[in-house]
């Protein structure tokens, strides 16, 4: 802009100060974010009155000789000279305001905007998903009262969520609390609460097997007890095949968590000489006792006179036997029966029951034998007497002769082990999840949210929809396998996973119910303010990425709103909405040629809109937690996972960039670098470049997104970006949007600093400077760093003599003075799908070296 001298005023400057020094000479040269309109200021105004007073073609003047500023004369021109200041101040400040790179002002950005049928954005509320617990129905036994007020209250089995459900959030230090409402209604379980990820496997008694998991924590387990593997009611082929085991524990281990214990013992149950399988339904028993044969204290035969020897044994000379007669452990009967002398009384030991006959020594042997009889009598034999315990038993009795009841012990006194599944401490992964509980009524596409931690312990959560479900288990203990309709995107540890069944989407806001007024059919386009703000708008996958939550209602009759009135039919029931500068929303309706006249009436224009956007909605996990409605049944509710995808209104910083980008686009993507704008355009996109890559599913546009602070955008706005993308551009194009890929980079450099200043706060300027150069806000997606301009950076900071840069690398590589760090772009992986561009920037972490030059 160019404001040239008036004619004939051009001097050689000999005569300064007795010539006018307005209007200035202004020029401006392109791209100035400020421009320079003013043809004077106070000074120059009054150096021309003044010198004006001299001037030859005023002689009338020429009587003035005062130039003092308290001279009336000289002050009336002063105060002139004022006004000339005030108004030419006014006057650039609007001439800047006509500009859109020169604006500060919302409002004339607002105006500029409009020229290109540009609004400015709103913002957008954050989303997330809220999870609610139900209380389970009571059992009311059949003896209770049925006397009024005593029965507890009946809650039903199936709990339907309403929409708009409000949950305020439990607010943290420095904020505000927030109120959330869902935007759909579910139809809930109390069982569906919390279903726990199954957290074991199954761990049958196979062969090889040296350890098994208990059921309970108190078994009165330890190290030496005997556990007996075999059927729950081995027949005598199973027994002749010896398919069941003994082992005797070595460890013993308790987990209060899962309420199981687990064992182990050395030997690996069956045997590869001779080859012996462990029972196919083998159940666990632990052999309490250990029991000695009835004779096994008897003393040696040899020690024995040759006249006991022949009294006892009824021979005589060579014919006396070399041992006790009859001293054999068991006493065979017929084949598959016999019987056993216990020493003591035993009455433990029962019929029905297991025991293991085991001969120790260089012949050792186990067999097992059920219990058939028992009895309790008194035995005198062997030169021994005493209370025995004698067990029929039902066994293998041919394979084996047992000898010495000095060498036989039995195990026996059998009480059940109820097998538990083994932990399973593999990554739940992939595209199911079994669950414990029945959730057969889950129906295809339910949301759900499948929350725990990830193999590191950090806390983790993600929606996921239903495909089909499938019962498993037992009815007793139920198990429900639930298919997702796509794989999990994390890996979480099983143990302590849950899923969340009673799932709703919800989104930031309070519904507000309002009269706006009446309607007069006499006024052209009437307009009416909302009393409560600010106005949310959701997130949505039109060009704009938001939608207003305002329904307008007149007589009862829902009003459609449009972007503007021009252009409307004249009977169309249709409104606009105009951003008052203050914040507010003013509503406008038609005047009968744009757009239907309101029709007379009282209070009978109603508005039912949400109230509250914004970043102050980006809340942690499990912050909503106050429920402001309860519906019947209601027990608890939190956010599993943190809202996201809140933005505050468009800045005015902002809106001039943005506002020249809708002209480019037209709200379509056809070239590269219109998706690329058409992303930039999104709430909630600060940064975004566009590539075409050959993936497996044909040649694609990639587009690499980042939010203001150069993270990754919310999961939501991905999605609503991309449905926008497809639905605005070329519809024979394929389209993928990611996040952006984070990296950062260290700086090692010394400093020489001027000895008039303090060295500590040079080199604290100096990391300033880089940090905010190279932050993650001021980096864009796949931009380099160049080792001079690192070193140009700090120079520039005052103090600063010289720069030694020793080293410029990635973090994690080794330190290396690299002349230059490239950001890697997009690219496709050997399975030929695409990653992102990445944006390197310094990040938080400390510099590896920034020290003073010595």
């Amino acid at each position: 802009m160019t404001q040239n001298h008036v004619p004939g005023t051009e001097t050689c400057g000999c005569c300064a100060g007795v010539s006018p020094s307005t209007p200035r000479a202004i020029h401006n040269r392109p791209g100035l974010s400020q421009i320079a309109y003013r043809s004077g200021t106070h000074g120059d105004f009054l150096a021309s009155m003044l010198a004006g007073l001299a001037s030859t073609d005023r002689p009338a003047l020429a009587g003035l000789s005062t130039r003092a500023s308290d001279d009336p004369t000289i002050a009336l021109l002063d105060a002139f000279s004022v006004a000339g200041d005030v108004l030419t101040f006014y006057s650039e400040r609007l001439a800047n305001e006509s500009y859109l790179r020169t604006s500060v002002d919302r409002t004339s950005l607002q105006e500029l905007g409009k020229l290109v049928a540009y609004q400015l954005a709103p913002g957008v509320a954050a989303e997330t998903y809220l999870a609610f617990a139900l209380e389970r129905p009571v059992t009311v036994p059949a003896a209770a009262s049925t006397d009024p007020g005593l029965l507890p209250s009946a809650v039903p089995e199936v709990v339907t969520l309403p929409e708009r459900l409000r949950v305020q959030s439990v607010p943290g230090p420095d904020e505000k609390p927030q109120i959330f409402e869902t935007v759909e209604q579910v139809a809930a379980r109390p069982e569906w609460s919390s279903l726990k990820v199954v957290a074991t496997k199954p761990y049958p008694p196979v062969k090889s097997r040296k350890d098994a998991w208990f059921t309970g924590t108190t078994l009165n387990l330890k190290a030496g007890d005997a556990v007996l593997f075999a059927g729950k009611e081995p027949d005598a082929e199973e027994l002749a095949a010896d398919r069941w085991d003994v082992r005797l524990l070595t460890e013993v281990e308790t987990d209060t968590s899962s309420g199981t214990t687990h064992v182990s013992w050395e030997w690996g149950l069956g045997s590869l000489v001779p080859p012996n399988q462990p029972a196919s339904d083998a159940e666990a028993f632990v052999l309490r006792k250990r029991v000695n044969v009835f004779g096994h204290s008897a003393p040696q035969w040899k020690a024995m006179s040759q006249q006991f020897k022949e009294e006892y044994s009824g021979k005589t000379g060579n014919s006396v036997p070399s041992n006790w007669p009859g001293f054999d452990a068991l006493d065979v009967v017929d084949e598959g029966a016999a019987f056993i002398d216990l020493e003591g009384a035993h009455p433990d030991i029962v019929r029905g029951s297991w025991v293991v006959v085991s001969e120790e020594g260089d012949d050792f042997y186990r067999e097992l034998f059920e219990v058939t009889e028992r009895a309790e009598l008194s035995r005198s034999d062997f030169s021994v007497s005493g209370k025995v315990t004698r067990l029929t038993l039902k066994g293998e009795t041919g394979s084996h002769v047992f000898g010495s009841p000095r060498a036989v012990t039995v195990l026996a006194v059998s009480e059940r082990l109820a097998l538990a599944e083994a932990p399973d401490t593999s990554p739940l992964t992939g595209s199911s999840v079994t669950v414990e509980g029945d959730a057969s009524q889950m129906v295809e596409d339910r949301t759900l949210v499948i929350a725990g931690s990830d193999p590191s312990g950090a806390r983790q959560s993600e929606v996921a929809s239903v495909r089909k479900v499938s019962v498993q288990g037992t009815t007793e203990a139920p198990r429900t396998r639930i298919d997702l309709a796509r794989s999990l995107q994390g890996e979480y540890e099983r143990f302590g996973a849950v899923v969340f069944g009673n799932v709703a989407r919800t989104t930031h806001g309070e519904t507000v119910e309002e009269i706006l007024g009446s309607g007069d059919a006499r006024r052209p386009f009437p307009t009416f303010t909302l009393r409560q703000g600010p106005l949310t708008f959701v997130p949505d996958d039109n060009p704009t990425g938001v939608a207003s939550t305002l329904e307008v209602k007149v007589d009862g009759l829902k009003w459609t709103r449009r972007g503007t009135m021009y252009g409307a039919e004249p009977d169309a029931r249709a409104y606009a909405t105009r951003d008052r500068p203050e914040g507010a929303v003013a509503i406008v309706f038609g005047d009968g040629v744009r757009g239907r006249r309101l029709p007379t009436g009282t209070n009978n224009v109603h508005a039912r809109y949400r109230k509250g956007i914004g970043v102050a909605g980006n809340l942690k996990r499990d912050q909503l937690s106050q429920a402001m409605d309860r519906p019947l049944g209601f027990k608890g509710v939190s956010n599993p996972l943190a809202a996201t995808g809140g933005v505050d209104p468009e800045t005015e910083a902002k809106a001039r960039v943005s506002i020249p980008r809708p002209v480019r686009t037209l709200g379509r993507a056809v070239s590269l670098h219109d998706y690329a704008d058409f992303a930039l355009a999104f709430p909630g996109i600060e940064k975004a470049t566009a590539v075409v890559l050959p993936l497996r599913a044909g040649r694609s546009i990639v587009v690499s997104v980042a939010d203001e602070d150069g993270e990754p955008p919310s999961t939501s706005t991905i999605g609503y970006l991309t449905d926008a993308l497809r639905d605005n551009g070329d519809p024979l194009v394929l389209v993928e949007v990611l996040p952006v890929r984070t990296a950062t980079f260290q700086i090692a450099m010394k400093v020489e600093v001027d000895p008039r200043r303090d060295p500590g706060e040079v080199l604290e300027a100096v990391e300033k400077s880089l940090r905010e150069k190279y932050g993650w806000k001021q980096r864009g997606i796949g931009g380099a760093v160049h080792a001079s301009e690192v070193i140009a950076t700090a120079a520039g900071v005052t103090g600063v003599i010289a720069v030694d840069l020793d080293a410029l690398y990635r973090t994690g590589e080794p330190a290396q003075p690299n002349q230059r760090l490239v950001a890697g772009g997009a690219g496709v992986t050997g399975t030929g799908t695409a990653v992102a561009a990445e944006l390197l920037a310094l990040g938080d972490h400390p510099l590896a070296k920034l020290e003073e030059m010595t």
